[in-house]
């Protein structure tokens, strides 16, 4: 069991991985090099840079807690975790398509991410509590 928790916390984390350098690639790309910079390009942003960072982002988190996971709880604690940052991405994503411009739009997306982001440190502290020897 643990060899395939091994394997499925690798290939997860991989997966992350190459979703993150695609993303650095791609903002490397329309920033430095096409010069993508006005307020109309910032749908081709999101679709290409952001949306792959914040999946790449949470996958790598995934696969790193699969790695170490040894608490249920825990696990409970990082499922919630995923959620709240899935909804902070999903609202990023519709402030993004449509440029919006209003700054508490952007406000509730950093909230949502804080707290997603708390959760996955409450998650980790639950889950590296020495369990009692019975």
């Amino acid at each position: 069991m643990a060899a395939v928790r091994t394997v499925v916390g690798i290939v997860v984390s991989i997966i992350g991985l190459v979703l993150v350098v695609y993303a650095g690639v791609n903002f490397n790309n329309l920033f430095f090099v096409q010069k993508l910079l006005t307020k109309a390009d910032i749908p081709v942003y999101d679709r290409s840079v952001a949306v792959p960072a914040f999946l790449g982002l949470l996958i790598l988190l995934d696969g790193s807690f699969v790695l170490g996971l040894k608490r249920v709880l825990s696990l409970s604690i990082h499922l919630l975790g995923n959620f709240v940052w899935l909804l902070a991405l999903y609202q990023l994503d519709q402030n993004l398509v449509v440029p919006t411009m209003d700054i508490s739009a952007y406000q509730q997306v950093f909230v949502l991410a804080f707290v997603g982001v708390v959760f996955f440190v409450v998650g980790i502290i639950v889950n590296d509590i020495p369990q009692r020897k019975k």
